[in-house]
């Protein structure tokens, strides 16, 4: 009886994960780092996060994701470390990461505050309050 690979995911463990990009799958379907980055785009396009300004950096994107497919077709594990840090910082310019979504929302609360700060009173809204007689 053969020896199991030791490598070989066991029963149900091949479902958790999408199967690593080999030659073939990249150039059929992009590969999943590639499938997966052309979602993110398309959801922050949707959520008005990038738009029509920014489809140069969305590029980029879409080309850092092909190089991880390619280096883990071509069994490279050192191209990715080198390729992830351009790509988060990227992500993190087109605000695609939940730390940049968070400052959004931070800047957006400043100018509300900022707004309501030097909003103008009127003779209507400061006889309403009892300021003035």
């Amino acid at each position: 009886m053969p020896r199991q690979d030791p490598k070989a995911p066991a029963h149900g463990q091949d479902a958790l994960f999408d199967p690593p990009t080999t030659k073939d799958s990249q150039r059929t379907d992009g590969g999943r780092h590639t499938r997966a980055m052309a979602g993110s785009l398309e959801a922050a396009r949707t959520a008005g996060l990038i738009d029509a300004i920014d489809e140069g950096l969305a590029t980029v994107l879409l080309h850092g994701a092909w190089a991880l497919d390619s280096f883990e077709a071509q069994n490279k594990p050192y191209g990715a470390s080198k390729t992830v840090p351009a790509i988060v910082e990227a992500l993190r310019e087109s605000r695609m990461t939940p730390d940049a979504r968070a400052t959004e929302t931070e800047d957006r609360i400043a100018d509300l505050v900022t707004e309501l700060s030097t909003a103008e009173d009127d003779d209507h809204t400061v006889a309403a309050e009892g300021w003035v007689s």
